[in-house]
């Protein structure tokens, strides 16, 4: 019995320990992870976002070595954080959507809830924001159905500035007013403040819209608690941007002295934090005010340290700083200096392609691509008399080569048919690419035409008219010859050799957001020396025909654009919350804006998807090689 008792022993000691060993190797391994995620999350907390995210990182390709679904999903949601701090919120939504499918099929419910906050953020921050409302809507039940006082505050708040965002002020102030009664009993002084300052520009937006004068006022006293919460907390950022919110609403009074007051405690607190387009900001502000107290040389003084500050930092600030500086030197008499900086605006604000002028290049590419068709169609008779002609062959060489040679020649057609299928296909494929570069050369004939000749004329005709002091005709004419030189530069963006594929892009965008009712938004890596000549046009067409196909079809209201370098490619997002449409619709895929994106994409050795769904909003994904040709 003994002997058998130490047998049995034996084995206990030996052979069990065999299986529960790796089982404790796998608790070692999630327990190192976990750790690393934790470190990573206190690096985040302390803004070190890079060396978060290596451990992040670090601890996720473990988690995936030891196929730990829940970990894995973890480190894709710390992942998502990092995305969206860094201003990358497209790399946000494609992670962050990766955890929320894994927490869904683990039930884990607080995880989904912080994955939907989390995809919110980056909804909001691309523009979409019918996902983001989705996401934080669903965020708030969770956390109401566990009565989390601290997550219901953060989602009623954020749900409140997507309401500012949209111009919706009485429901942003509703739920800012919700979030503020949690924050008070929750005494948590940085939310209360956070929420101060988003109220404030609640009351100030809709006062500015209305003209309520009372609204602004609403807004200063509103402003004024923030700022002594921010001075109390010592969160100087928070400090120079209620001082700076204060001022605007003074000028906005006509309380001139108080506004400057307020606005230049702002100014050496952004210049402190190196806060530059914030601090050219305030610099146009002061400047405004100086001129509507008649105070031209201290505004003129501080239009030019707008343009200082905002110089490589922000293109709205610097080319607003010239807008005011061409205003303040037509005051004080100095029209060639005036106009020196109208046209360094203009430079920054002058339109590429107006919507009327798109319907113009559109209508010749509609040209071309009727051309195209008739050529097709024409192709395709060919084929037919061709085919015809074949099938009678055949059907004399079945009477008089039996079944043998029947099967035979049944084989060799077969043969010839799939090679003349993949002919035609690559002489359609070279006919379309041929067809996109005549294009282009048909447009820069017509751009020098135009620019050239007709642009001649009128510029004689123009000279005449002002030596015989016609004003009338003068004038028409100018305008005339501004609009063929338009014309003749949307034709061809000869602007992307003078600034490059990036800013020419980033203007393209501007053009675009001024001149439609729909808010861009966009993040732009620099590109310019990734592409050929060639296919930087090819690639800035790209991006004109998805944003004409989006402002002439999408009904949307907000359009966002992201390229970005990742290793040897181009990747590009554009994407809006607009109708939609039905991705496998023949008719649509046949469309001739879509045909037109495939053929450019073609040319460029590239990849092209499409995410579209009805009522909710389009996304095309595209990459293209570096240096491609």
């Amino acid at each position: 019995m003994k002997q058998l008792f130490f047998i049995v022993l034996f084995f206990m000691i030996e052979v069990m320990p065999a299986q529960d060993k790796a089982q404790s190797q796998n608790n070692d391994q999630a327990t190192q992870i976990e750790a690393l995620y934790i470190d990573g999350q206190k690096l985040y907390a302390e803004n070190d976002y890079e060396q978060g995210f290596d451990l992040i990182n670090k601890g996720f390709k473990k988690a995936q070595e030891l196929k730990d679904e829940s970990l894995i999903a973890y480190g894709y949601l710390y992942k998502g954080a990092y995305y969206q701090k860094k201003s990358e919120p497209s790399l946000g939504v494609i992670v962050l959507q990766k955890a929320l499918s894994i927490f869904t099929s683990l039930n884990n419910q607080k995880a989904i809830t912080q994955s939907y906050f989390n995809l919110g953020d980056c909804y909001a921050s691309l523009s979409q924001f019918d996902k983001a409302f989705e996401s934080f809507f669903k965020a708030l039940a969770f956390e109401e159905s566990i009565q989390n006082a601290k997550g219901i505050g953060d989602n009623l708040s954020r749900i409140g500035e997507l309401y500012l965002l949209t111009a919706d002020y009485k429901k942003a102030r509703a739920n800012f007013n919700q979030a503020m009664e949690i924050y008070i009993d929750l005494k948590s002084e940085r939310d209360i403040m956070f929420t101060l300052t988003n109220l404030g520009a609640c009351y100030q937006k809709e006062g500015s819209s209305s003209d309520d004068n009372t609204l602004i006022l609403k807004a200063i006293e509103t402003f004024k608690i923030g700022l002594e919460k921010a001075r109390n907390l010592g969160i100087r950022r928070s400090e120079s941007v209620f001082l700076g919110n204060i001022g605007s609403s003074y000028r906005r009074l006509g309380n001139y002295q108080e506004s400057l007051e307020y606005l230049f405690m702002a100014l050496p607190i952004k210049i402190e934090q190196n806060r530059y387009t914030s601090a050219a900001h305030t610099c146009n502000d002061i400047s405004e005010t100086y001129i509507s107290m008649n105070k031209l040389a201290k505004a003129k003084e501080y239009a030019l340290k707008a343009i200082s500050f905002a110089n490589g930092y922000s293109i709205h600030q610097e080319r607003y700083a010239y807008y005011i500086l061409s205003d303040i030197e037509s005051k004080l008499g100095n029209y060639k200096s005036a106009m020196v900086s109208l046209k360094k605006y203009q430079k920054l604000e002058d339109s590429i392609f107006s919507i009327e002028k798109i319907k113009s290049i559109n209508e010749l590419a509609i040209a071309y691509e009727t051309e195209k068709k008739n050529l097709t169609i024409q192709a395709q008779e060919s084929d037919i008399a061709l085919l015809d002609s074949k099938n009678k062959l055949k059907s004399q060489w079945m009477i008089f080569g039996g079944l043998g040679l029947l099967s035979f020649f049944s084989i060799f057609v077969l043969y010839r048919s799939k090679k003349t299928t993949q002919k035609e296909k690559l002489l359609q494929e070279q006919f379309s690419q041929n067809l996109l570069v005549s294009q282009e050369d048909e447009r820069v004939r017509i751009a020098r035409e135009l620019h050239d000749s007709v642009g001649q004329q009128l510029t004689l005709i123009k000279k005449k008219s002002q030596n015989l002091n016609q004003d009338e005709i003068t004038k028409l004419t100018n305008a005339t010859l501004e609009e063929v030189r338009s014309i003749s530069r949307g034709l061809y963006p000869a602007l992307l050799n003078q600034l490059g594929l990036t800013e020419s892009i980033e203007q393209l965008i501007n053009d675009y957001d001024e001149e439609s009712e729909l808010f861009f938004s966009m993040d732009i890596d620099n590109i310019d020396a990734y592409f050929t000549d060639n296919t930087s046009l090819n690639y800035y067409r790209l991006i004109q025909e998805c944003l004409t196909n989006i402002v002439k079809h999408a009904k949307a209201k907000s359009v966002t654009v992201n390229i970005k370098k990742e290793g040897t490619q181009i990747v590009s997002l554009i994407s809006d919350n607009g109708k939609g449409f039905d991705v496998n619709d023949s008719k649509k895929k046949n469309s001739l804006g879509l045909k037109t994106i495939f053929e450019r994409i073609k040319i460029m050795n590239g990849n092209l998807s499409i995410d579209s769904r009805l009522n909710n909003g389009t996304s095309f994904l595209f990459s293209i090689p570096i240096k491609n040709e």
